[in-house]
């Protein structure tokens, strides 16, 4: 017997002795676990709206850190009902549990069963890879055994909720909140605690939005748990596991502005580093309205759709897309902007990468180099068939109007009203090529003119952005603002790390803005884009059709904002029969700036002082008198307004 017992003893002792080694062994290399004390997890950049609502959040992990009394207690007790309801109990490690997990890994023949206790998680979150080895485990457990000697248990809670991964990009409890029902974690009820505790095993496995049924299962499971415990009671767990769960995420509200954040999200990445950016925990004020976002985006899908309607015989590849941007003529702030009907499809976006022709859209510049030259808008010139050097194979160029034909003699606004070709052609071969070129370079257009008398008909390229910010020069007063989108920028600690002021330099003078923002005024009266006279405001604007309708655009502005709205395909084929900028971009034009101008109110437009104004007969040029049909009110510099009385 004394011989059973002293092999027994010393069995006893060569097993103690070889756990001893090998947590020796495996403690080698372990991490320091006072490195808690300064841990600090990477927080979100949050991005919002003029109004400070949220448009868009930056992370490389979705994380909104929050102190453990601000977490319900039915979260508390929810998530310890499921993942470790002897934690205060325990040493941080479930001698318990890990036997039970031991058997069924023997069984297996690797480790396949869980068992690990809440400090355990955390050790393997903070320190450890997820790989399922027993070697692991016992490292997570010697972990665990330290961190439990140095933290108090609120402690080691408060860190495990902040840090655990609970699916769709939220880490900790509190970004779970926001993600799948949108509220402060604070505001949670006890079936929204109890899902949130069901996912820490498998997030996509029990995603409420992918997988609701296996949500709805795992929750009532925790509920069953907490019943168990005797946590709740029979009436609160019958009528809790009766509730639905959310069906679609509430990103789907922040979907208006993707283009937009992403626009802020390059910009904060450019001037202030990734690092600072993903981890940083910035907020980021914009100048976006989120009211008049929704309804930007609202239309411009409508739009997009009834042109695809009146177009479905039409086979082409490339699905009809589109862009619009708003922009304060004043300061430059961009309100709205969206870059195609779906960034989670396609991330190019049409206001600031893409460079299409310009088509009438840029005829303006044209006239407005003229106006600058003081020719005035009642100059009348020939709508007539022309022709030019420089054709195809030694041929003569000879350009035609979009309708192939001719309407003889007109002033310039009415030939700017109508979109005709051959004036255009014709006032850019008289103020000359140069005269125009610096008008565009002036307003920001380096490289949009394209090459000889056909850049008149818009034969070059710009982006969007850059034809709003032209057009906002005229209604500014010849000051071109610079577009901007982002406020101020201020770390987590509240400091001020970047105000961006408003902008604006001189391109051409007040008299010209002003001519020429009358002159498009004319589209709106009697030309292209009558449309847009039912606003109960003045605006003006420019449609613009490139060759075969593969581009439709609308550029124009009130007093206070300019809008540019753009209809095409990104492989350049056409949109469709008929589908010009009047017909394709023009009506989300109007129903947009609608709602911009019953949010603000547009003030009246005010002249220079030196500005002369006459009514004119706009097919003569001459003043209205006598039975003169089609007159308008027109704008001139001093000493250029007609002096001859029409009499017809």
């Amino acid at each position: 017997m004394k011989t059973f017992l002293a092999a027994a003893g010393l069995l006893l002792a060569l097993i103690i002795g070889c756990v001893i080694g090998a947590v020796a062994i495996l403690s080698q290399g372990l991490p320091e676990v006072m490195a808690l004390e300064d841990f600090s997890p990477p927080s979100s950049t949050i991005i919002m709206a003029s109004d400070s609502s949220v448009i868009g959040e930056i992370a490389l992990e979705r994380r909104t850190p929050v102190t453990l009394d601000k977490v319900p207690p039915d979260l508390v007790r929810a998530v310890l009902a499921i993942e470790d309801h002897r934690y205060f109990d325990h040493i941080g490690i479930n001698f318990l549990r890990i036997a039970k997990a031991l058997v069924v890994d023997i069984v297996e023949g690797e480790a396949v069963q869980g068992g690990s206790t809440i400090t355990q998680q955390l050790a393997k979150m903070l320190f450890l890879t997820p790989e399922k080895t027993v070697k692991r485990k016992v490292r997570e457990a010697i972990l665990a055994f330290e961190i439990e000697k140095m933290y108090t248990k609120e402690e080691i809670l408060a860190l495990y909720l902040n840090q655990i991964y609970l699916g769709n990009g939220a880490y900790g409890v509190a970004a779970a909140a926001k993600v799948y029902f949108d509220k402060p974690i604070e505001k949670l009820n006890l079936e929204e605690c109890a899902l949130i505790a069901a996912l820490p095993k498998a997030p996509g496995k029990f995603d409420p939005f992918r997988h609701p049924d296996l949500a709805i299962e795992r929750r009532n499971l925790v509920l069953s748990r907490m019943l168990e415990l005797d946590w709740i009671d029979e009436k609160t767990y019958k009528e809790a596991v009766v509730k639905t769960i959310p069906q679609k995420s509430p990103e789907s509200r922040m979907k208006d502005a993707t283009f937009f954040v992403e626009a802020v999200r390059k910009e904060l990445v450019e001037k202030l580093g990734h690092k600072m950016v993903y981890q940083g925990g910035l907020r980021v004020y914009t100048t976006l309205d989120a009211t008049i976002q929704h309804a930007a985006e609202k239309a411009l899908l409508a739009g997009i759709l009834e042109v695809e309607g009146r177009n479905q015989r039409l086979r082409q590849k490339a699905p009809l897309e589109g862009a619009l941007v708003l922009i304060d003529v004043k300061t430059g702030a961009v309100l709205a902007h969206s870059g195609g009907r779906d960034w989670y499809r396609n991330q190019f976006d049409r206001v600031m990468q893409a460079k299409r022709q310009m088509g009438s859209t840029f005829k303006p510049f044209v006239y407005a180099a003229a106006l600058e030259l003081n020719i005035p808008q009642s100059r009348t010139i020939v709508d007539a068939p022309v022709s030019y050097p420089g054709g195809v194979q030694g041929e003569p160029w000879q350009p035609q109007n979009y309708d192939r034909e001719y309407k003889g003699r007109m002033t310039l606004r009415k030939a700017l009203a109508l979109s005709r070709n051959i004036p255009a052609i014709k006032m850019l071969d008289e103020v000359g090529i140069p005269a125009v070129t610096s008008m565009t370079k002036r307003l920001g257009l380096t490289s949009a003119m394209g090459e000889g008398l056909a850049s008149a008909l818009g034969v070059g390229s710009a982006s969007l952005e850059q034809m709003t910010t032209a057009y906002a020069t005229f209604a500014s007063g010849g000051l071109r603002p610079e577009p901007y989108r982002i406020r101020a920028v201020f770390g987590p600690d509240g400091r001020n790390l970047w105000t961006e002021p408003p902008f604006a330099r001189r391109a051409i003078d007040p008299r010209t803005a002003f001519l020429t923002s009358d002159i498009l005024a004319g589209v709106v009266e009697s030309g292209t884009g009558r449309k847009a006279a039912s606003l109960p405001f003045p605006v003006a604007g420019k449609t613009g059709t490139t060759d075969d309708q593969r581009d439709a655009s609308f550029i124009g502005f009130s007093s206070q904002f300019a809008l540019g709205v753009w209809i095409g395909r990104d492989d350049n084929t056409p949109i469709g029969i008929g589908e010009t900028g009047t017909r394709a971009a023009l009506p989300i034009w109007v129903e947009v700036m609608s709602a911009v101008g019953q949010k603000y109110p547009p003030p009246p437009r005010a002249a220079p002082e030196e500005i002369e104004f006459a009514e004119i007969d706009i097919g003569t040029g001459l003043l209205a008198g006598g039975s003169c049909k089609e007159t308008a009110m027109a704008a001139f510099a001093p000493d250029t307004k007609p002096k001859e009385r029409c009499r017809r």
